[in-house]
């Protein structure tokens, strides 16, 4: 893990999509309450979501990988999901649109972001570190960018319906994820005492 916060460059281009993915929370957010079309908003959650895994791949293909940028991604990948999801629900659920099984699917899917925000805060808060990503965390991410498109496409289109079956392996890595986080914040203050 970097350790050397305080003389990396952070202005680059990973940590510029990272900022363009928190800026596209707030465009998707205002068109999501003035009803702006869902495709319109699957197309910039899609969006932002490729922004995750670009920041990623050019920071580890550049040599641009700092501290500041994996907690900065990190935020902005929980702000990020957990705004839409929470504006898709309001909203949907205003206009009763939102039925039931579009609302559990979403939850299912949020499963890591449930499980673990608690511990994000927390370390955070007390300045204890955050772990490093898992493969499972980046697999929780990869079905979340192709899975909720598609549950917010359901709501209004049911061809989009067999998003279910993807929604329960998204769940199980999401809850896998989430419980691995966990482990890793309770290790790491183990090891500092």
């Amino acid at each position: 893990m970097q350790k050397k916060s305080r003389n990396e460059n952070i202005w680059n281009m990973p940590n510029t999509l990272t900022l363009t993915r928190i800026l596209l929370t707030f465009i998707i957010l205002y068109f999501i309450f003035l009803d702006y079309s869902i495709i319109l908003i699957v197309i910039l959650f899609s969006i932002g979501m490729f922004t995750d895994f670009l920041d990623g791949l050019i920071a580890r293909k550049f040599n641009q990988k700092t501290e500041f940028g994996r907690k900065f991604d990190m935020i902005a990948d929980r702000f990020f999901m957990i705004s839409v999801a929470l504006a898709i629900i309001i909203n949907l659920s205003l206009d009763k649109i939102l039925q039931k099984p579009h609302f559990i699917q979403i939850l299912m899917i949020m499963s890591r972001e449930i499980i673990a925000l608690p511990g994000l805060i927390l370390a955070f808060m007390t300045g204890k570190g955050i772990p490093q990503v898992r493969w499972v965390g980046k697999s929780t991410t990869l079905m979340q960018a192709i899975v909720f498109p598609l549950i917010m496409l359901s709501v209004f289109y049911p061809f989009f319906e067999f998003s279910i079956y993807l929604v329960l392996i998204t769940s199980i890595l999401g809850i896998s994820s989430g419980i691995f986080y966990i482990n890793d914040i309770l290790k790491m203050e183990a090891e500092k005492k």
